[in-house]
């Protein structure tokens, strides 16, 4: 097995170096082999979608679990539709060939898969069809965390959410993320950790990868799906855990930007991020400066059921080596 290096960058994000195979439409292949064409459709147009999936390593099981592998790729299925696109495997038979995939490279440590579904075809015509698509599933050491766990500062950033009639923002749009992608580095320059971006009418929206969550005195809220954000599924699992922990029913609804500077207590959640607490936006603290306790206790918990040492939501995650397969 060779050994992976981390690299880090301002922004705290933390990978190795890509493992060697890659499932590539119906086959595994050395990484070398699943290389695209400069004259790709999806390099010069974004034209594709994708997923990003966690593996978490469990060094006292002696195993690697996918988190929530079934429901990412039941939603790559969805993006594909909304694209025009056709994904010929089921989320069961994709979910087991990640679990090969990671297999075949031998990995026993935390990873980050990203499946994508791209134009791969050399049509430099700006269009949906006749250009010819490919799946690729390769994966990447994930040793660090994708956002600081102990509190992120934010600032609002200055460009917006595109708005789902011109892009479809329930698809996971490859070219959809060059605004993120903008919000993330103007963050960073700015001396800040993450951006917030906000609705083209001025709503809070999303973070650059990851979804919303305030309180408000004992008022939890998180924009709804019309509000042009990627429906999370690590938002749903957060709504799911504070309900069953404490009692909480998140409200859905518009949330303001001055709410961001008033609220008590705010996070961060996503596949990457997990659950992140926010402790400051464009300066002001959010609450009392210091991480929530809700939040931090919530993170826990996910970060436990992630590797299974919470008896709870054994369907969230998936053991990729067979019994004694992994020792």
């Amino acid at each position: 097995m060779i050994e992976q290096v981390a690299t880090a960058t301002p922004g705290g994000i933390s990978f190795g170096v890509p493992y060697e195979w890659v499932f590539v439409d119906g086959e595994f292949v050395p990484s070398e082999e699943a290389r695209l064409s400069v004259l790709a459709n999806v390099v010069s147009y974004g034209t594709g979608t994708f997923e990003g999936i966690r593996a978490t390593w469990n060094e006292e099981h002696r195993q690697l679990y996918l988190l929530e592998a079934e429901a990412h790729y039941e939603r790559m299925g969805r993006s594909a539709r909304i694209l025009g696109l056709e994904l010929l495997f089921s989320p069961a038979d994709l979910v087991a060939l990640t679990r090969e995939l990671l297999r075949r490279n031998q990995v026993r440590a935390s990873a980050y898969i990203r499946p994508l579904l791209l134009l791969a075809g050399e049509q430099l015509a700006v269009r949906m069809h006749d250009s010819g698509s490919r799946l690729c599933i390769p994966a990447t050491p994930m040793p660090g965390d994708y956002i600081n766990p102990d509190g992120v500062r934010c600032m609002v950033s200055t460009w917006r959410r595109s708005r789902d009639t011109a892009v479809p923002n329930r698809a996971k749009v490859i070219g959809s993320y060059v605004g993120p992608a903008l919000a993330k580095t103007e963050a960073i320059r700015n001396g800040f950790d993450e951006a917030l971006l906000l609705t083209a009418d001025g709503h809070v929206a999303e973070a650059t990868t990851s979804n919303v969550l305030i309180r408000v005195g004992d008022e939890w809220a998180t924009p709804p799906v019309t509000e042009d954000i990627l429906e999370g599924i690590t938002r749903r699992q957060i709504m799911d855990l504070l309900r069953e922990d404490f009692g909480i029913t998140v409200t859905q609804r518009r949330i303001h930007r001055s709410e961001l500077y008033a609220c008590d207590e705010a996070l961060l959640c996503g596949t990457a991020a997990i659950a992140a607490p926010v402790t400051e936006v464009d300066g002001r603290r959010v609450g009392d400066g210091r991480p929530g306790a809700t939040t931090l206790a919530v993170q826990r918990t996910l970060r436990a059921i992630a590797r299974r040492d919470e008896r709870r939501h054994h369907d969230w995650t998936t053991p990729v080596y067979d019994e004694g397969e992994a020792l």
